[in-house]
């Protein structure tokens, strides 16, 4: 997709892992970037997601499908799960376009991740969209501890799949009292969800003190993004 601000960016899409304590993956993530048409210049998602329009969204969703559909044989070969975050906008246009939903019937390998920002989130199982989803799809919570969502979602059994986010551990492993706090954490959330995956993992020092405490999955810098094309070798190589 070419998105136009203060010069033009087409999507670029990479790969980020997510690894279990003894070094398996579990999966990966989908992520895009923007970059600069006439310039190395590169804009992050989160970033750009503000200023992009719907229609726009749909169009670099199904870029996304696309892409997939192009290595699905390596995924289902693997057993690999791909994380996708989408939006409101997106969800609205799965469970109202039976094209799109035949397509991504061929691809079970991808789980839908959605932000703490999701449209009355909070409602839980009271969520009519989001329930809808989770008869469908699996659903992940892409960044738990922004600040805004609540535990009655995880509770409710929406996700399969709880991503921490980033930023707030990247604050909270600096405290004496990481420990316990997830440790609890742990406690009160696996009995409602599959996998508790710590993000933002960027150094051994945090990989190390995240594997001390007990089986958690990990994702951050340690780990390299993959550029599509580079899917086959980054496998093979672990």
């Amino acid at each position: 997709m070419i998105l136009s601000l203060d010069a033009q960016y087409r999507s670029d899409f990479y790969f980020q892992p997510v690894y279990l304590p003894k070094g398996e993956v579990l999966g990966v993530e989908l992520l895009v970037n923007f970059v600069g048409v006439d310039a190395p210049v590169r804009i992050p998602t989160e970033l750009v997601t503000p200023v992009i329009k719907p229609e726009q969204q749909l169009i670099l969703f199904h870029e996304q499908i696309e892409l997939l559909e192009n290595y699905q044989e390596f995924f289902k070969a693997q057993s690999m799960v791909v994380w996708v975050n989408i939006s409101a906008v997106i969800v609205d246009d799965v469970l109202a376009n039976s094209v799109l939903a035949s397509r991504l019937a061929q691809l079970p390998f991808i789980e839908f991740s959605i932000n703490e920002s999701f449209p009355d989130l909070n409602r839980g199982n009271e969520n009519t969209r989001l329930v809808t989803m989770c008869k469908h799809y699996s659903l992940v919570l892409a960044n738990f501890g922004a600040g805004v969502a609540t535990t009655k979602p995880i509770f409710d059994g929406l996700f399969k799949r709880v991503f921490m986010d980033k930023l707030f551990i990247h604050k909270q492993i600096k405290q004496r009292s990481f420990e316990p706090f997830m440790l609890a954490m742990l406690a009160q959330l696996t009995p409602f969800c599959q996998t508790l995956v710590i993000t933002g993992v960027d150094d051994d020092a945090a990989r190390k003190k995240i594997l001390s405490l007990t089986p958690l999955a990990m994702q951050g810098n340690c780990w390299p993004a993959i550029a599509p094309k580079a899917l086959t070798d980054w496998f093979h190589s672990n």
